[in-house]
C-alpha cells in the first residue's frame, strides 16, 4: 500500500508539513515521487521509529544517525521503547495514586 503525504500524516498523527520536513533534511524520504511524495510500508515503519525516539526526547540529527547506523537492530529498538513506555505508564501510575491520596487526605479521609 501506498500513502500520499496527507494519509500518511493522519495515520501517524502528525502533519503534512512535519513529513515535508523530514523529507526536506533527509530523515524520512518517499518511497518514490510522481509529482506527489508517495510512501510505503518500509517509510511506514521508518516513521513509527521516529516518532517513538521523538517520544524519548531525542532530536532530529540523533534519530537519524540511529537509524542510518548500518548495525541499528529495529527489534532491539522497539523492545528497549517498549521497556521504557513501561518504566513512564509505573512511574505515571505510582503519581497519580500519590495525588489520589493526597486529594483524600485534604478532603478528612484516611
Amino acid at each position: 500500500m501506498e500513502y500520499t503525504v496527507k494519509a500518511l500524516a493522519d495515520l501517524a498523527g502528525v502533519t503534512p508539513r512535519t513529513l515535508r520536513w523530514y523529507d526536506r533534511i533527509g530523515l524520512l524520504k518517499p518511497l518514490r515521487t510522481t509529482g506527489y511524495r508517495l510512501y510505503g510500508p518500509a517509510q511506514l515503519d521508518r516513521l513509527q521509529d521516529i516518532l517513538f525516539y521523538r517520544e524519548l526526547g531525542l532530536d532530529l540529527a540523533s534519530i537519524r544517525t540511529i537509524l542510518d547506523d548500518p548495525a541499528f537492530d529495529r527489534q532491539a529498538a522497539l523492545q528497549s521503547h517498549l521497556a521504557e513506555l513501561e518504566a513512564r505508564r509505573a512511574r505515571l501510575d505510582d503519581l497519580i495514586l500519590t495525588v489520589q491520596r493526597t486529594i483524600n487526605d485534604i478532603k478528612g479521609g484516611t
